[in-house]
C-alpha cells in the first residue's frame, strides 16, 4: 500500500482538484517506509532513505562523499566500483535534494571538473525536520478530507 504525498503542500491550491493531481505526482511513502521508520533502532540512514526515497546505491554514494570531502566523480566511481553514469545519476539526485554540494573546479590547462561534499549534518537535520513537517501536514489533510474523499470514491464507481 502506498500513500502519495506532495513535496510541497504550501502552494495555495489545497483542497482542489488541481491539488489532488499535484499530490498524486509526488513522493510515494510506502508502508515499508513507514515500518522502517517506526521500527526499534531506526537509523539516520533509514530516515534519509524514507524521506528522500533514496536507493541503496544513493546511500552508498552519500556515505562515500561524507567520508571523502571534495571528491570528484571519478574518485567516487572508483570507490563504489560503479560506472560513472550511474554515479553521476546518484550524485545529481543527492545534489537536487540538498544532501550533497557540487562545486566546479577550474583546471589550469583549461576546462573544469566538479567536486562533491556532503552538506553540514545540521543543515540536513533542518531539511529533514521540514520534510517531516510537510509529510505530517499532508497526512493530516488526508485525514481531514477522508469522509468527503471516501464518499466521492463511492459515487465515482
Amino acid at each position: 500500500m502506498h500513500m502519495r504525498l506532495p513535496a510541497n503542500i504550501c502552494c495555495g491550491i489545497a483542497n482542489t482538484r488541481q491539488y489532488r493531481l499535484y499530490a498524486r505526482n509526488y513522493i510515494t511513502l510506502s508502508m515499508e517506509s513507514i515500518n522502517l521508520l517506526t521500527k526499534k533502532g531506526a537509523s539516520c540512514t533509514d530516515l534519509l532513505t524514507c524521506l528522500y526515497n533514496l536507493k541503496p546505491a544513493d546511500i552508498d554514494i552519500l556515505q562515500i562523499v561524507a567520508r571523502n570531502e571534495n571528491s570528484s566523480l571519478d574518485q567516487i566511481a572508483t570507490k563504489v566500483q560503479k560506472d560513472r553514469s550511474s554515479v553521476h545519476r546518484c550524485l545529481s539526485k543527492l545534489v537536487s535534494i540538498n544532501l550533497v554540494h557540487k562545486e566546479a573546479k577550474t583546471i589550469k590547462s583549461g576546462g573544469y571538473y566538479h567536486t562533491y561534499s556532503m552538506l553540514d549534518p545540521a543543515l540536513i537535520k533542518k531539511h529533514a525536520k521540514e520534510r517531516i513537517k510537510e509529510i505530517t501536514e499532508s497526512l493530516q489533510m488526508l485525514i481531514e478530507n477522508f469522509d468527503s474523499d471516501f464518499e466521492k470514491h463511492l459515487t465515482d464507481k
